[in-house]
């Protein structure tokens, strides 16, 4: 009878190479900065919290199709797989973008051996899951393989755009920029015949934005104050700012942070309709400081539920057309929504047992994907 374990360093052998994959395995790996409990707070209680939401009443062989960014390690794919899919024992199909893992770096070997074992956890549908070696924006190119890849999965259950730097840092007149690449996907979203959700993680400080995307955003939070009747009600009861003077250019980090929070979501929720009729809910807002000198939270994660609406002619035989957007209504639901933002550092600092217990959650998650797990407590302790 043949050896189990020497058949399976045979098979990853013959798929990897011996010296890739035996490098990829002794090779010390640096503990990055979504590594935190505070990113793993974000996980637990936002993205599997929200996506476990959506998939309440949906039976357990309806798969979770999913587009994301995962880092080369793919942590978010483990735990999703681990907290969602595991215990209904689901389906799980997803496409990641990865510009960092192309053939000339050394991050690409350890994205073969990541992948290799994600894709054989046991609710992974293999055969339809990739990672491509490939930045989001190419997504805008309908001749890419990262396009053709998402219009033959899609649409998805989950698009989670993990930004390192700011949602609207490329200029308008970018060629594929980012907003033509979510433009793009949620075009195909606007296929979806069931609710999914946006997730969106952004830096946002005052001088990080594009001006000319952060004017683009901002002319829509000054016309539903000029237009909107109780939006600036709603922004002084509700954010303490006043939406008639405030100005982007000279207000605290404090009120920037909501007022830009406010115009992302606004205009996101314009794209979604623009391809379908939607009820779009900002569902969560998380937020923390990657800069610890920052006065407030300077990245967020916001959480967007898209539910279609397929409305029905009150008269079949004398049809009218389903109700406009509704702009208004929909940005004083989002000012509502911004104001219960919480701040995960505080909330860390506060209960020492869930940071504790996000801490053993991190352990076990680094560990599974070859960390070793006695150097991440005295990393956490390091000076930032």
């Amino acid at each position: 009878m043949s050896d189990a374990s020497g058949d399976n360093d045979e098979l990853v052998a013959g798929i990897f190479g011996d010296l890739g994959y035996e490098m990829a395995e002794l090779e010390e790996r640096e503990f990055k900065p979504w590594h935190r409990p505070r990113k793993q707070f974000v996980r637990r209680e936002q993205w599997a919290a929200q996506i476990k939401r959506i998939y309440a009443d949906r039976p357990a062989d309806a798969p979770v199709r999913y587009l994301g960014l995962p880092g080369t390690d793919l942590i978010d794919l483990r735990y999703l797989h681990d907290q969602v899919c595991q215990p209904d024992h689901r389906p799980l199909i997803f496409l990641g973008l990865n510009s960092d893992a192309r053939s000339d770096s050394p991050a690409r070997s350890e994205l073969d051996v990541a992948l290799y074992e994600v894709s054989r956890l046991p609710h992974v549908v293999e055969e339809h899951s990739a990672v491509i070696r490939d930045n989001f924006r190419r997504l805008a190119d309908e001749s890419s393989i990262a396009w053709k890849r998402a219009s033959a999965l899609g649409p998805f259950d989950v698009v989670n755009v993990d930004l390192c730097d700011g949602l609207a840092s490329d200029s308008p007149a970018m060629q594929q920029s980012i907003y033509d690449a979510l433009g793009q996907v949620t075009a195909l979203q606007g296929h979806s015949l069931t609710p999914w959700l946006l997730l969106i993680t952004t830096r946002i400080r005052p001088n990080m934005f594009d001006a000319d995307a952060e004017a683009a955003l901002l002319q829509r939070f000054h016309d539903n104050a000029c237009n909107c009747d109780g939006f600036a009600e709603e922004c002084q009861q509700h954010l303490g700012v006043d939406a008639a003077t405030i100005d982007a250019s000279s207000c605290s980090d404090e009120d920037y942070l909501k007022l830009m929070i406010v115009a992302l979501g606004k205009w996101l929720a314009k794209l979604v309709q623009v391809s379908r009729s939607s009820q779009v809910v900002l569902a969560s807002t998380l937020g923390y400081r990657v800069d610890q000198s920052a006065p407030c939270e300077d990245l967020v994660s916001i959480a967007l539920r898209c539910e279609p609406i397929f409305p029905r002619p009150e008269n079949a035989l004398s049809p009218t057309p389903p109700q406009p957007f509704d702009e208004c209504k929909t940005a004083k639901r989002i000012v509502r929504r911004t104001a219960s933002r919480k701040d995960v550092d505080s909330l860390l600092e506060a209960d020492s047992d869930m940071h504790e217990a996000l801490i053993v959650e991190m352990e076990d998650l680094l560990s599974a994907a070859r960390y070793d797990r006695s150097l991440y407590r005295p990393w956490l302790d390091s000076p930032a």
